[in-house]
């Protein structure tokens, strides 16, 4: 995605950082299974604000085809 980890946490609505953010919470929701309202207290998002971002996430994996591991 071509961010810097440091900018994910950063705010803003540029719109690759808007991406991997997404890209961040759908994984640590869906597949490491940490809780929504705790990844929007470590990101300064609301809680509705993280579940967009799940969703948004979700099309851009199904989209590119992105995995959280390489198989």
């Amino acid at each position: 995605m071509q961010v810097e980890p440091a900018e994910l946490w950063a705010t803003g609505k540029e719109r690759k950082r808007v991406a991997a953010r997404s890209l961040l919470c759908y994984w640590a929701v869906r597949d490491l299974g940490i809780g929504m309202a705790q990844i929007a207290r470590r990101l300064n998002l609301s809680l509705a604000a993280v579940s967009q971002s799940v969703k948004r996430g979700e099309t851009i994996v199904q989209q590119k085809g992105y995995n959280l591991i390489d198989p």
